[in-house]
């Protein structure tokens, strides 16, 4: 291989590897993303949790401390209609965890492949870099012994 060619497949590799570690950083800086998103949906059902627990024992207490039928009646549906707004709320969030979820995941696997690109293209560089020095070992004139 002539050096223009060694010097071209360099370039093309530098250039490659180049290209593929910048996608690593962008799919890292994403899981980052994905993962801060996880951890904010997984602190709004906590605090969702909490909330919901103080309003219904509120509610709970009223209930105990009612008098009649018809203060009763409303209660239990006031508690009823909160429980069920809470349940599609907390069934909201769940859903999005899950699809934050397997972003993650796909996100992942894309980050092992391109961990195995980068390698294989630091090898090929290598390579190419080796091959190169023999070239020029070989090229390079002996003269009186010495080299």
């Amino acid at each position: 291989m002539g050096y223009a060619l060694f010097a071209q497949r360099k370039l093309v590799l530098d250039g490659e590897l180049n290209n593929a570690q910048l996608q690593q950083t962008q799919r890292s800086n994403e899981q980052y993303a994905l993962a801060t998103q996880t951890l904010s949906l997984q602190q709004q059902l906590t605090s969702m949790n909490a909330s919901q627990s103080g309003e219904l024992s509120a509610l709970y207490e009223d209930l105990a401390s009612a008098s009649g039928t018809e203060a009763r009646d409303k209660i239990n549906s006031e508690i009823k209609s909160r429980e069920e707004a809470y349940q599609q709320e907390i069934d909201s969030i769940n859903r999005s965890i899950y699809e934050v979820s397997v972003k993650e995941n796909a996100i992942e696997m894309e980050v092992k492949r391109l961990d195995t690109m980068v390698t294989a293209l630091q090898k090929q560089l290598e390579a190419v870099e080796q091959a190169e020095g023999a070239a020029v070992d070989r090229a390079t004139p002996k003269f009186g012994g010495v080299g």
